[in-house]
């Protein structure tokens, strides 16, 4: 994750210093110092470099921090493990520096956002999501539940980095409340 995580910050800085067109793959991993050979090792576009992996996470990745959950455990209690795994393997004292020039990046160039939202983020929302129901026996496209879960877990994580980033405090505790209003139904 590290180097991957390396590439994609020599990819943001470059794009937002000189722009995205500028911002080649050999470009890319001249600034990151290695070859387009290896960049194309972590990411199969140039786009990818650019995407908003929840936390430098692959959808593999996430999905399989899922599968290897406990089969009985309780569905929201299996998500809450698996963003607080991401978001302590993230180191977000470093993370949070990353994420505001990628959501820098993203205000220069909503297109880019536009492009790797639907490509990104709806692939790891939605292997989560079939895995998710696998596990608890349902048919995503019949029973909401675990689409929600999924999406819900997200927005709980991402409330708890705002707040963590925002004014402090711990971040594993900040998940652990969002995550117990959302058991409880808010």
């Amino acid at each position: 994750m590290a180097k991957r995580a390396a590439i994609r910050a020599a990819a943001v800085r470059l794009a937002l210093e000189h722009g995205l067109e500028a911002a080649t793959v050999d470009a890319i991993s001249e600034a990151a110092d290695i070859s387009p050979r290896t960049f194309f090792n972590y990411f199969a576009t140039k786009d990818e470099a650019f995407s908003i992996e929840p936390h430098q996470w692959t959808t593999e990745e996430i999905v399989g921090e899922l599968r290897d959950r406990p089969a009985g455990e309780a569905p929201a209690e299996s998500m809450r493990a698996v963003i607080k795994a991401m978001a302590e393997a993230a180191g977000f004292a470093h993370f949070a520096q990353e994420w505001e020039l990628l959501q820098e990046l993203y205000r220069r160039h909503p297109e880019l956002f536009a492009r790797i939202r639907v490509t990104q983020v709806d692939a790891t929302i939605t292997a989560l999501t079939d895995m998710l129901a696998a596990r608890i026996g349902t048919d995503p496209t019949q029973d909401l539940y675990p689409a929600m879960l999924v999406n819900a877990s997200f927005a709980a994580l991402q409330t708890a980095e705002n707040l963590f980033r925002t004014h402090g405090g711990a971040l594993d505790a900040l998940i652990d409340e969002a995550f117990n209003l959302l058991v409880r139904g808010l």
